[in-house]
This record gives structure tokens, sequence and C-alpha cells, in this order.
């Protein structure tokens, strides 16, 4: 599946060592501390560390080709 990126619509205030495969619809506000390999099937099945928690659910937009 050869889709192209989108920007992404916000500043990200870290480095991200991977294409991200869709767009983030809202603000990382804190360091992404694992490597991911996109795509992913969600949820996660493995600790995230998120700082600080995210009290909400967080709407991912995938690319279904």
């Amino acid at each position: 599946m050869d889709v192209p990126l989108p920007p992404v619509p916000f500043p990200v205030p870290f480095p991200v060592p991977f294409p991200v495969p869709f767009p983030v619809p809202f603000p990382v506000p804190f360091p992404v501390l694992l490597p991911v390999p996109f795509p992913v099937p969600f949820p996660v099945p493995l600790p995230v560390p998120l700082l600080p928690p995210v009290p909400f659910p967080v709407p991912l937009v995938l690319l279904d080709d």
C-alpha cells in the first residue's frame, strides 16, 4: 500500500524517527519513548508511557486502502 503522507497540522515537539501514515488530529504533549512500526492495529497491546496520561479517547484516522 503506497499512500502519500499528509502534512502534520501542528508542530511536533520531538523527533519522529518513523513516517506517520495518517493525520494526527491533536497535539502530542509528551515525548514518544518507543519506536512505532506503523501501521498499528489499534488498540495497542503494549505499554505506552504517556506523560501526562491522556484521560480521553484518542481519535486516530487510519487510512483504509
